[in-house]
């Protein structure tokens, strides 16, 4: 196979999952569109409630690479097990989990935001907000298995399809319940939540229908998972639960220390990451596509293989995600005053959003492959270096440049960059020591 014809490969699993990704990240966006337009509170208890809400959803975020590099690893060894058993267990997990995480997170999310914020706005505005997204909790934890089992099998149009769908719901319903149209009351950033939450649960009932429409034959709800198998979807899923926690969890404490500067910062820095969650979409789903190729080349036992589709994807990443950002190093008023109102928020956000655009291209490699090495059961040095970067340095050093020498958003978002580019350094030698090529069969 010529390089071109692998560069196809790539791009023809990783352009429907980032299509996919980019339709459901961009509910995203539409909550920050529209309950930006309430102002600058309303925009940081989003900020807060995102990131909070990603911590608890990183309890079932394992199950997707976990999934996923169990099917691609069959369909490479032409394993004759039911192909929907890994997807089967996928589910199991979320549902053992989910439901106990639901209950416990509305029970305690209003004395969690008081204790995160002393803004009395933002803490009604972001409980009310990030109550009405638990109620989706189960059905994000389904689509997360259906998404690793889609991927493995190759059929990220599937992904891509129902996601768009996704998206069209969660933006009729934002714009009904926020701003109280077509007969809807006005809700505000409740009016969000609840839109994102119907929207979740719609997507994961056409993840139903269409599994059970197409791969009935395969298994699917019919088979349960043996100890073996459960077994190798915790081992993948774990590191990967542990990894999403610590993450999400730093963000949120990086937001308490933001929240120590300022509101105005909290509004700047909520826009900047979810600039930068966008920017860095393409990356995770190139890490997916690079998941499905790595697995399956393992599965056939070609790891010269596997291993150029790891460092080829990542060249994909640098290159296409450093021109994604060219527009916003160069008009990056232009860009923030899409998603925020002129004034000291977006001026604050203007060098920090440049320093994103200039690293993002090779800080995808952190996700290109950290998605891959947890697919295949190897996640655990990531989770390692992960939780010592940003919590025994970032974190620390964020603090310190911030409210304590008042060097303001720019100075911890200099901190961010370094991290950043640390963990891209530290990830990309994992990868290129590769322990990960003993990789064993499920």
């Amino acid at each position: 196979m010529t390089t071109k014809n692998k560069i196809g490969s790539v791009l023809k699993l990783a352009v429907p999952i980032a299509i996919g990704l980019a339709s459901g990240y961009l509910m995203v966006f539409v909550d920050l569109f529209m309950v930006g337009k309430l102002g600058n509170d309303a925009l940081a208890a989003l900020g807060i409630a995102g990131f909070t809400h990603a911590m608890m959803l990183s309890l079932v975020a394992g199950v997707t690479p976990a999934v996923q590099g169990i099917v691609a690893r069959w369909m490479g060894e032409g394993n004759s097990q039911p192909k929907c058993l890994p997807l089967n267990g996928g589910l199991l997990i979320a549902l053992i989990i989910g439901i106990p995480l639901s209950i416990i997170c509305h029970y305690f999310t209003p004395a969690y935001f008081a204790f995160v914020s002393s803004d009395p706005v933002v803490v009604a505005e972001g409980s009310a907000y990030l109550r009405a997204l638990i109620l989706a909790t189960l059905a994000i934890g389904f689509m997360r298995a259906f998404i690793g089992f889609w991927a493995g099998m190759s059929r990220a149009k599937v992904i891509m399809v129902i996601e768009i769908l996704m998206n069209v719901v969660n933006a009729v319903l934002n714009y009904m319940l926020i701003f109280g149209h077509w007969g809807a009351p006005a809700m505000g950033t409740e009016g969000a939540g609840i839109a994102s939450a119907i929207a979740y649960v719609f997507a994961t009932t056409l993840f139903f229908i269409m599994t059970f429409l197409m791969m009935k034959a395969e298994g699917f709800l019919t088979i349960l998972p043996g100890k073996k198998l459960l077994i190798a979807l915790f081992n993948r899923g774990i590191p990967a639960i542990f990894q999403e926690l610590f993450f999400a969890a730093g963000f949120v404490v990086l937001f308490m220390i933001i929240s120590m500067i300022g509101s105005e910062e909290v509004a700047a820095a909520t826009v900047l990451t979810r600039i930068t969650i966008i920017m860095l979409l393409f990356a995770m789903a190139l890490g997916m596509a690079s998941s499905t190729l790595v697995s399956n080349a393992l599965g056939k036992g070609e790891v010269d293989l596997a291993n150029h589709w790891g460092w080829l994807t990542g060249v994909i990443g640098i290159f296409t995600i450093t021109l994604f950002g060219l527009p916003m190093l160069i008009f990056p008023e232009t860009v923030l005053s899409i998603f925020m109102p002129a004034g000291k928020a977006l001026e604050i956000a203007v060098v920090p959003l440049q320093l994103i655009a200039m690293t993002n291209g090779v800080v995808s490699l952190v996700y290109i492959f950290s998605i891959t090495l947890f697919s295949i059961g190897h996640g655990t040095a990531v989770l390692l270096v992960s939780f010592v970067l940003q919590w025994l340095i970032f974190i620390p050093a964020a603090w310190f440049v911030g409210p304590h020498l008042k060097m303001g958003l720019l100075g911890v978002w200099v901190a961010y960059t370094v991290y950043t580019l640390l963990a891209t350094l530290f990830i990309s030698m994992i990868w290129r020591i590769g322990k990960w090529k003993t990789a064993h069969a499920v």
